[in-house]
């Protein structure tokens, strides 16, 4: 895809990978369209870019403000060829068996259902334009998510959402990627690294796993998934690598099951939730 000119929205667009991509792009030349539930933070940081950029506020969990967001973008610019659909909470770091039953659902509506409604509001402006979709999912879709379930479940879930619509959408014009990232050093990773339970769980897992890398090495990503249209999209590099490993990772579930970090994890985050 030749960028320059295109014209591209996304959601989640004011803070972290969201806006690290969404600069790239306006560097690439591209107009950019925030929207983020914080609408004073997208329309600031929409006015530091200066032209071709537009800050909207709307929250994922609400169908109609979503339209209205697309809408609104369409009558400035006249269409969509790009949408991210990126906007995502951090996980409560609970079990099901003792955490809140709102926080969990909280998750999926936001994680999940947001994405789903995103791409409600905006795909008749993509098969207008034949655009290119990308909808972010996570290393979480194919790793265990113990302590962060309601995440993980949200995640796989986009992930078939988004494979199942690359599928149906193929006589559409419109391309489809999903987004998978391993932990990058946004705000959202930062808020869940604090929690109880994250330090053991953290050192169950390989070094070049759990330590985040900066948020730049996704938003470079990100850009050259779209620039190539791409069905998948990884950050850091190692995590292409897992996909096609992902049946055999299922088999350390057993290993999880037996770590006796995993099991002090599961303690500790228990733990706090039952104080």
């Amino acid at each position: 895809m030749e960028l320059q000119g295109k014209i591209a929205l996304i959601t989640g667009g004011a803070r972290g990978i969201g806006l690290d991509t969404a600069r790239r792009l306006h560097n690439e030349g591209v107009t950019v369209v925030l929207v983020d539930v914080d609408e004073t933070l997208a329309k600031a940081e929409a006015a530091r870019m200066g032209d071709r950029a537009l800050g909207l506020g709307a929250d994922v969990t609400d169908q109609a403000q979503l339209d209205a967001a697309v809408a609104e973008a369409v009558r400035i610019f006249g269409r969509l060829d790009i949408v991210m659909a990126n906007a995502g909470i951090a996980p409560p770091i609970e079990t099901v068996r003792t955490g809140s039953r709102d926080a969990f659902d909280r998750v999926l509506d936001v994680n999940l259902h947001g994405v789903i409604r995103t791409v409600r509001a905006v795909l008749p402006e993509l098969e207008k334009t034949r655009g290119y979709l990308l909808i972010v999912s996570s290393l979480y879709a194919v790793v265990n998510g113990a302590i962060s379930t309601p995440y993980a479940t949200a995640k796989a879930g986009v992930e078939m959402f988004g494979r199942s619509l690359r599928v149906e959408l193929a006589g559409t014009g419109v391309d489809v990627g999903v987004a998978y990232y391993g932990f990058i050093d946004t705000r959202l990773v930062q808020d869940a690294l604090v929690k109880p339970g994250i330090d053991e769980m953290r050192s169950s897992f390989p070094k070049f796993i759990a330590t985040p890398v900066p948020v730049g090495k996704a938003g470079k990503a990100t850009v050259e998934g779209i620039r190539r249209r791409a069905a998948r999209v990884t950050a850091p590099g190692w995590v292409r690598a897992t996909l096609p490993l992902r049946g055999l990772l299922h088999y350390l579930d057993g290993r999880m099951v037996r770590d006796d970090k995993v099991r002090a994890a599961i303690t500790a985050c228990e733990s706090s939730t039952t104080r």
